[in-house]
């Protein structure tokens, strides 16, 4: 199965996604050239097979954004994973967010997660 990759937006809420990429390693070569329509915008890449399966967190150096997450390659996660926790951050269970909140995951604070939204297919609530 092909995948298509499309640079995602945070700066923008919901994201936006732009561009139409045939590999992951072109999608990160536009955000490291860089991208004159979002300077200094939060930007990710998204890997569709329709729905969004997967969604990479650039190298450090090229994020044109200042973030909590340091890394020097492409860190990916799964779509999935994301909507679950999207989901526990939501929780109105005490222990369920207190989890969520506790967890490693850098790349993805609320903020990031909730302007994803849309991408992830996850209703506002």
């Amino acid at each position: 199965m092909s995948s298509t990759y499309r640079v995602l937006c945070l700066s923008h809420d919901p994201a936006t996604a732009e561009g139409e990429y045939a590999t992951a390693g072109e999608a990160l070569a536009a955000i490291a050239e860089g991208m004159p329509a979002h300077p200094g915008c939060d930007l990710m890449v998204g890997r569709y097979s329709y729905p969004l399966v997967e969604v990479g967190c650039p190298p450090t150096k090229h994020q044109p954004a200042s973030l909590a997450c340091t890394h020097s390659a492409a860190a990916w996660t799964d779509s999935t994973w994301l909507r679950l926790l999207l989901a526990a951050l939501q929780s109105s269970d005490l222990d369920v967010l207190a989890a969520a909140v506790d967890g490693r995951h850098t790349c993805f604070p609320w903020v990031r997660l909730h302007r994803l939204r849309a991408e992830l297919g996850v209703e506002e609530g």
